[in-house]
């Protein structure tokens, strides 16, 4: 059996944002093999109990470190980025160089910003190899979302902090043994230093919903999930609820978006009530997804799959999305969703296809047969044992 050090410096528990879902799906399919023992370690999120959806995995055990203190003014002078300086916590460097004393066949780097005590890694993994697990293409992604903000003095850091980001990914991939990735795109970026490269398309773990037309009687409505805490996040929403709200406020479309939204936003947006809908983070999207006829994937910023698409095409939804944010979908399914080149087309499309239901219906089904036979947990758990075992 192999032995598995799975270094995350953000526990994934509770599921409500990507990072978290992509990791807790890849722990579920590599545990699943029960061809390895697993030991993961990182800082809790919340300072909660970590979900039983991890505690309860075959051969898995979780040590669970108080959440992270981060501090702006320190991590500004150090030279990692700014999570991976705030995540390798106090505890996390107590505790790792006894961890490393094991007997390990690899040590996993979970995201990038999992990777501040690299150093003590390299030093001591004796035989182990190395596996980085990329969530994004982070020496790419982090400097365009910087450039996207007006304030002189926010961009300046943010770049700051996308050179450190850029820098550090390279480290982790000029000692890393196996890289893996979400898309084809993303590979493509990193074969440059590794070619040891596998794509690991994100599991889904999530709800399925029965088959379900979408009838008449559905509010006409959008559903966007997201988590809006990171600061890319919030950009993001206010592009797109400042590019797409006044063409379905004039056409009576509502827009609801479910997860953590910082309350200045929403006063901000108030304006556009009651076709813009906040719900809050919710433990089942399903009555909002029920009371909706398709799902928005509009992301102007941040590369990468995004994973709501799941989230939709698994709840019965049609998917009208930008196409760059539809990057790590195929072109047979994109050909079930409404693509668009900006926002403004974006736009047209939704209000063109809204009530057009044989069209929304037909998507949702081919989408949902497309989805579930490449992101189910039997393909992670292939994906997953190509590169350990």
């Amino acid at each position: 059996m192999q032995k598995v050090l799975w270094i995350c410096g953000r526990l994934p528990s509770p599921l409500f944002t990507g990072d978290a879902l992509y990791s807790a799906g890849l722990l579920t399919a590599l545990a699943r093999t029960n061809a390895v023992a697993i030991t993961l370690v990182g800082s809790s999120r919340t300072g909660e109990a970590v979900g039983d959806y991890l505690l309860n995995l075959p051969n898995t055990t979780c040590v669970a470190l108080p959440p992270a203190q981060p501090s702006a003014l320190r991590s500004l002078l150090s030279t990692l980025p700014r999570d991976a300086f705030n995540l390798s916590t106090p505890q996390l460097r107590q505790v790792l160089p006894n961890l490393l004393q094991g007997d390990w066949d690899w040590i996993v780097i979970d995201h990038a910003y999992s990777s501040g005590l690299l150093s003590m890694i390299q030093q001591h993994r004796k035989h182990a190899s190395i596996c980085y697990i990329a969530h994004n293409a982070e020496g790419a992604i982090r400097r365009e979302i910087a450039s996207s903000f007006s304030n002189p003095l926010r961009q300046l850091l943010m770049r700051f902090d996308a050179d450190k980001y850029r820098r550090q990914e390279n480290r982790i991939l000029q000692v890393a043994d196996a890289v893996t990735c979400i898309s084809e795109e993303d590979a493509s970026y990193f074969k440059r230093v590794s070619q040891n490269v596998h794509v690991v398309p994100p599991i889904y773990l999530g709800h399925i919903s029965a088959p379900r037309p979408i009838l008449a009687a559905c509010p006409r409505a959008l559903l966007l999930v997201g988590s809006f805490e990171w600061i890319a996040k919030q950009r993001n929403l206010e592009l797109i609820v400042e590019g797409l709200l006044p063409a379905l406020q004039r056409t009576g479309i509502v827009l609801n978006v479910v997860g953590a939204v910082p309350q200045h936003l929403r006063d901000r947006f108030s304006r556009f009530s009651p076709c813009l809908a906040f719900h809050g983070r919710v433990d089942d999207v399903s009555p909002v997804a029920a009371a909706s006829r398709g799902g928005l994937v509009p992301d102007l910023l941040g590369g990468g799959f995004k994973l709501k698409i799941l989230d939709y095409a698994f709840q019965r939804l049609p998917i009208f999305g930008l196409r760059n944010a539809l990057a790590g979908t195929t072109v047979a399914e994109q050909s079930a969703m409404f693509p668009a080149d900006n926002l403004e087309s974006l736009a047209e499309a939704v209000v063109s296809n809204i009530d057009d239901l044989p069209t929304l219906n037909r998507n949702q089904d081919t989408l949902f047969e497309l989805l579930s036979e490449r992101f189910g947990l039997e393909a992670g758990t292939r994906h997953l044992s190509s590169v350990f075992l």
